[in-house]
């Protein structure tokens, strides 16, 4: 499935778990419950690490590089960084050798997204400085999903979808914006080589995801006065981008 196509199915998944209180089969108190239920799955999160590891393959990466292999989310490579060890989402791995591991972390927010900002941008931030210390060339890459309009958790307790009203886009952009585009290998280890911000809007039954600043503006959900881009923060060009970084640093033979 391309990027719209897994949008759509993750709405689906979402709507169904909140109106119906199910989730696989099961039967939950409300549907906050069952959307719990179905985060923890990983059924969600994992339809996008399909659509990374698919660009990687797009752009010429070997599938035996490829880890976990296409259409599996096990086994993940786990990463000894400066402080503690982490799984990666997605990896491409050339060689044994651990800074030429290229790998690419993914989240999403759908709900609560204001309340727990801080704590998930301070989270994403040390992520990447914890393996950057260790390894300063390795290439990293962060994708996060976070929607236009949150789903109002308390409706789901009545198996009800409301959304709340507009994310602060504008600051969520700048934050992103921050920690993207790291070129030099010896300082601003807590950047990403690469972060690529999917932003949606799950309101209308095909959600809608935006790639410019203009969109944005276009339907108010961004200030005229924004001057931040999504031209390095977009999907396009994410695994392309990624790969252009590795080669600078590594030889383009790696990868091929």
């Amino acid at each position: 499935m391309d990027i719209d196509k897994v949008l759509e199915k993750i709405k689906n998944d979402f709507d169904i778990a909140i109106t119906t209180a199910r989730f696989n089969g099961k039967k939950y108190r409300n549907g906050h419950k069952a959307k719990e239920a179905l985060i923890r799955s990983q059924r969600i999160i994992n339809l996008i690490h399909e659509v990374i590891k698919k660009e990687f393959k797009k752009c010429g990466v070997s599938v035996q590089m490829i880890h976990p292999p296409i259409g599996s989310s096990k086994p993940e490579i786990k990463l000894k960084g400066f402080l503690k060890s982490k799984n990666q989402d997605v990896a491409i791995i050339p060689t044994k050798k651990v800074e030429k591991i290229l790998s690419v972390n993914i989240r999403s927010q759908l709900s609560s997204l204001s309340k727990n900002i801080d704590t998930l941008y301070e989270r994403t931030f040390a992520e990447a400085l914890n393996l950057h210390l260790s390894y300063p060339k390795q290439c990293l890459g962060e994708v996060y999903l976070i929607p236009t309009h949150e789903y109002d958790d308390k409706t789901m307790v009545k198996n009800k979808i409301l959304f709340k009203k507009v994310s602060k886009i504008g600051d969520y952009i700048k934050m992103f914006e921050a920690i993207n585009n790291r070129r030099s290998t010896n300082k601003d280890e807590y950047k990403y080589e690469r972060v690529c911000l999917l932003i949606v809007d799950f309101r209308s039954k095909k959600p809608k995801l935006y790639s410019s600043i203009k969109e944005l503006k276009k339907d108010g959900l961004v200030s005229e006065n924004v001057k931040e881009s999504l031209d390095n923060l977009n999907i396009k060009d994410f695994a392309k981008d990624m790969l252009k970084i590795y080669t600078e640093r590594f030889g383009k033979s790696i990868i091929d």
